[in-house]
């Protein structure tokens, strides 16, 4: 059974069990990659792989099909990073995928698929048919980016890394994606589940997940999802990290600078006040608890005492008990600011509205589950040392909250600048991690005459 924001004190006794050497384990990490970002921190401690995870991933690496599917990913690293390059300068805002979104939809018939499509959401969703006796497993990464579509997109290489907006999160996951399903096909491997690819939409921002929202609510019989995220092989995230976020919109009269100064409140002056007391909280550091005022807007003009102000906050924690106290905190925060503005002139002149605009359920696949060990095996198998589990928000939101096993694992290569205008990849050696990954999901699927999936299909078909 999956523990999700429904059970908040089996989350923070996993959380806790492993916060005495958090410290030790990242630097660790660090160590063996230094990759593995500063702030990551272990959630659960690594499972013991199983005799039956350890059979058929053995299994799956002994037979001749699947050798040969993990010898093409490595053949195939210059087409993978050439079409990493096209895919990352075409714009995908939230909300503005639809191009980034047909130009996918079209490499992946190209790369062998046929069952094809896109949703009314503007997924886009690839289907490969295992026997029909085994699990189907979501394979995702997403297309969209937090970059404007007026954001100068053309990649650049230097001294072997890859520079450009979105080339990491989560573009590189998308080619990748393709690369197995060539790979798949020139080795003739047959699986016994189904594995879905999809490319998913508005995972970034104030997309707010609707994507996964969408796929989910019309595909009602997922066993498990395996994510594809720009983080360093050897890195899994069995948790996802909640986030609620705030659109804040101060109002007042408004006038001139001059002429009503000392007779009317600041929009913002009140949003300014608030911003303050957020910067000065001291935010839970176990489970991590963070807070962002990204957007701030307003005003006419320089000497015009300010009728308008907008912000909006973004708040996020491993803990589900934390993550409802900072949203508390600051939401009073916010109320105080209008509070204080007004009492320098003496009336409710002051307005402020709050919308929420965003909230990404949190959630946690328990380390034992044949998922988690699939992946440590894989790595394990491959002799790639496993560095640490971690908290990450993204679209494993979703299935985590319907009781959906899920993990997220990293496509392969060394990124950094998530968010940046100099984001970059380093591609040397990525197909190690597309292998780790890609046999990970097999291990999930079963392959036809060669080993039974690890994990059970959740309900009758």
């Amino acid at each position: 059974m999956l523990k999700n924001a429904s059970g908040p004190m089996a989350l923070r006794s996993l959380i806790a069990a492993v916060t005495l050497s958090t410290a030790a384990v990242t630097a660790l990490a660090q160590a063996v990659d230094p990759s593995v970002p500063k702030w990551a921190r272990p959630v659960i401690p690594w499972p013991t792989v199983t005799t039956s995870v350890k059979q058929a991933i053995n299994s799956n690496l002994a037979d001749a099909s699947v050798k040969a599917s993990m010898d093409a990913l490595q053949a195939d690293e210059v087409r993978t990073l050439q079409e990493t390059i096209t895919l990352s300068e075409i714009a995908a805002p939230p909300f503005g995928e639809e191009k980034r979104a047909q130009a996918y939809l079209e490499m992946l018939k190209q790369s062998g698929l046929s069952d094809v499509s896109m949703d009314k959401e503007g997924n886009v969703i690839g289907v490969r048919k295992g026997s029909g006796k085994g699990p189907s497993v979501v394979v995702d990464a997403h297309l969209d980016t937090v970059f404007p579509a007026t954001t100068d997109l053309k990649v650049r290489e230097k001294d072997g890394k890859y520079f450009g907006p979105g080339i990491t999160d989560d573009t590189r996951a998308l080619a990748v994606m393709l690369s197995w399903v060539r790979a798949l096909k020139s080795a003739n491997v047959k699986t016994v589940g189904d594995l879905i690819f999809v490319g998913s939409v508005g995972e970034e921002g104030n997309g707010d997940l609707r994507g996964m929202r969408a796929f989910f609510k019309e595909h009602t019989n997922i066993d498990a999802m395996l994510g594809l995220e720009a983080t360093p092989v050897g890195v899994v995230s069995p948790l996802n990290t909640g986030s609620i976020r705030y659109e804040v919109k101060y109002s007042a009269p408004g006038g001139h600078s001059y002429g009503a100064f000392g007779e009317v409140p600041s929009a913002i002056h009140a949003m300014g006040r608030a911003i303050a007391m957020i910067a000065d909280i001291n935010a839970t550091k176990v489970p991590r608890t963070t807070y962002n005022v990204g957007i701030v807007d307003g005003g006419r003009s320089v000497n015009t005492i300010s009728p308008d102000a907008t912000m909006e906050v973004d708040m996020r924690s491993d803990g589900v008990k934390e993550l409802k106290a900072i949203e508390k905190k600051i939401l009073a925060m916010i109320e105080k600011s209008v509070v204080l503005e007004n009492k320098r002139f003496g009336g409710q002149a002051l307005t402020v509205s709050i919308k929420k605009i965003g909230e990404r359920p949190g959630g946690l696949t328990p380390s034992a589950h044949p998922l988690i060990q699939a992946a440590l095996g894989s790595m394990r198998a491959l002799g790639q040392k496993e560095l640490m589990t971690v908290g990450l928000s993204t679209n494993a939101g979703i299935p985590l909250s319907l009781n959906i096993p899920t993990i997220i694992m990293g496509p392969g290569g060394k990124f950094e600048g998530f968010h940046a205008l100099t984001e970059a990849m380093d591609p040397k050696d990525g197909y190690k991690g597309s292998q780790i990954a890609l046999l990970t999901a097999l291990s999930l699927v079963g392959v036809e005459g060669v080993s039974k999936p690890v994990i059970a299909i959740r309900n009758a078909k």
